[in-house]
């Protein structure tokens, strides 16, 4: 058993037997690019079996025992993360990417956790979904560099390839910063640097995310001068206003800071949460700026499209590629927010007004407008410590009745044990162009937890959104019969 499950396999006659002589070997002309996927696999192999595992190069000629990994252009069916493995007295993984011949070394890590054999066969495997990951709630709770090198073991150990850190909030600033703004507890510049490093090995992307216009409780401590103000003089201590340039400035000054720590492509801008619908007409600044901005048919709700729009223009100069939460990406504006942001769907409802008349647009609609859609869906995807206002999300929901292109949010409650939604779901087709995949959302807002606690409670929940995200056939009629997959399975990290 193997989590996710294999696309497809077909049994053969035999063997392979993990031996003393084992070695991990590349195909000729793959060395550049397969000798850290080799050097990984070999270390890891190394490690479970306890002798060194040597790396080579002849990988035309196996012996019984080795692995080969070999990059093939002409396999096109199984994409640039998929793999073709081939077991007999040999294990072959074949791909056409150095990423999907990574991912057919974690089947072959999977399959040996148990035992030195793995039955023989063919299997042909792949991802519906590009994008499989984890979101990490740092600003809300401190977790230490070694808590989130194990967190990306155990993704890349399920394909899971993508890791998103939310690094500042308004309880909580997260990472060393050149203007004082880290809280008591954080990590260093050198310890992103290695978690991003650490995690490239492990092919997986870091997504970084500083949270703005709103959730910036942290930064407008320091500088309170722009908080953002109603007409009525009501502070918020939380929410910046961006018509003031110097603050627009501070913000692009933050992320300049930061920019160099992520290499990878995407940079999240947030964009949730600010004002709702209903709102935005008790702040005169805004409709001033919108109509400065815009133009004269401006409503105060084109502000924030035009405030992510700069900001994504910033990041785009840096060479970045944007994404941003979808609650204010809806009807009542005059212009829309770039169609090359990728917008992460969580919820259904108008940001703090969940009945508004005006929430946000469907995820058809997103695809429809030419976004690239990420499901975030508030329901099934969340994880939160107990003791919050938002109830614990039942694990089994997210295995037993929710897949990719099922989107639901904010408007539901649990009842007897069971969760009323309601709005109605809104569903796209299954692995429709445009549908980049899903994540599990790690929010530490409300409750509390250790990090053990929180590592515990997502275990279940990271494989099971490793299965759905990847898309093959599930492995188990039900979460509890998942739960004895899982179990034989195990962690790297075991």
């Amino acid at each position: 058993m193997t989590i996710p499950a294999l696309r497809s396999w077909t049994p053969g006659q035999g063997q392979f037997t993990f031996t003393p002589t084992s070695r991990i070997l590349i195909a000729s002309g793959d060395m550049p690019k397969l000798k850290s996927v080799a050097d990984l696999l070999a270390s890891e192999l190394g490690s479970r079996f306890g002798r060194k595992v040597q790396v080579a190069g002849n990988g035309n000629n196996p012996r019984p025992g080795d692995v080969v990994l070999q990059i093939q252009g002409n396999a096109a069916d199984i994409g640039g993360q998929g793999y073709k493995l081939t077991v007999n007295n040999s294990i072959t993984i074949t791909a056409t990417t150095p990423d999907g011949a990574f991912n057919g070394t974690r089947t072959v890590l999977q399959s040996l956790k148990n035992g030195t054999t793995v039955s023989a066969g063919t299997a042909t495997d792949w991802p519906t979904y590009p994008e499989r990951g984890v979101m990490i709630d740092l600003g809300r709770m401190y977790f230490t560099l070694d808590w989130l090198k194990a967190r990306v073991r155990d993704m890349a150990s399920l394909k899971l390839n993508t890791l998103a850190l939310h690094l500042s909030d308004d309880e909580g600033w997260r990472v060393e910063s050149n203007l004082g703004l880290q809280s008591a507890q954080y990590l260093t510049k050198n310890e992103i640097s290695a978690l991003v490093d650490y995690a490239a090995q492990y092919h997986i992307t870091v997504i970084p995310e500083v949270d703005m216009p709103a959730h910036l409780g942290a930064l407008l401590q320091k500088y309170p001068q722009y908080r953002l103000v109603d007409k009525d003089g009501n502070v918020s201590p939380t929410k910046i206003d961006f018509t003031i340039p110097a603050a627009r400035q501070l913000l692009k000054q933050v992320v300049a800071e930061y920019l160099p720590l992520f290499p990878g492509k995407y940079w999240h801008l947030g964009l949730d949460e600010y004002l709702s619908n209903s709102q935005f007409n008790n702040y005169p600044q805004l409709l001033n700026y919108a109509k400065t901005t815009v133009g004269p048919n401006a409503t105060a709700k084109d502000s924030i499209i035009a405030f992510g729009n700069e900001m994504n223009a910033f990041i785009r100069d840096a060479g970045k590629t944007g994404r941003a939460w979808n609650d204010n990406v809806g009807p009542g504006t005059t212009i829309e927010l770039d169609k090359n942001i990728v917008i992460q769907y969580w919820t259904d409802s108008d940001s703090e007004d969940f009945f508004g008349p005006n929430g946000p647009f469907t995820p058809q609609t997103l695809l429809s407008k030419g976004y690239e859609i990420v499901n975030d869906s508030l329901l099934p995807t969340y994880a939160y410590p107990t003791g919050g206002q938002t109830p614990q999300i039942h694990p089994n929901y997210l295995y037993d009745s929710w897949s990719v292109d099922q989107f639901y949010g904010y408007l539901y409650f649990e009842q007897n044990g069971q969760y009323v939604k309601v709005a109605p779901t809104k569903t796209v087709p299954v692995g429709a162009p445009g549908v980049r995949g899903s994540m599990l959302n790690v929010w530490n807002s409300g409750g509390t937890w250790t990090q053990d606690e929180a590592a515990a409670d997502i275990y279940p929940r990271m494989r099971t959104m490793a299965q759905k995200t990847w898309n093959s056939p599930q492995p188990a009629a039900n979460y509890t019969d998942f739960l004895t997959i899982i179990n034989q399975v195990g962690s790297p990290n075991d």
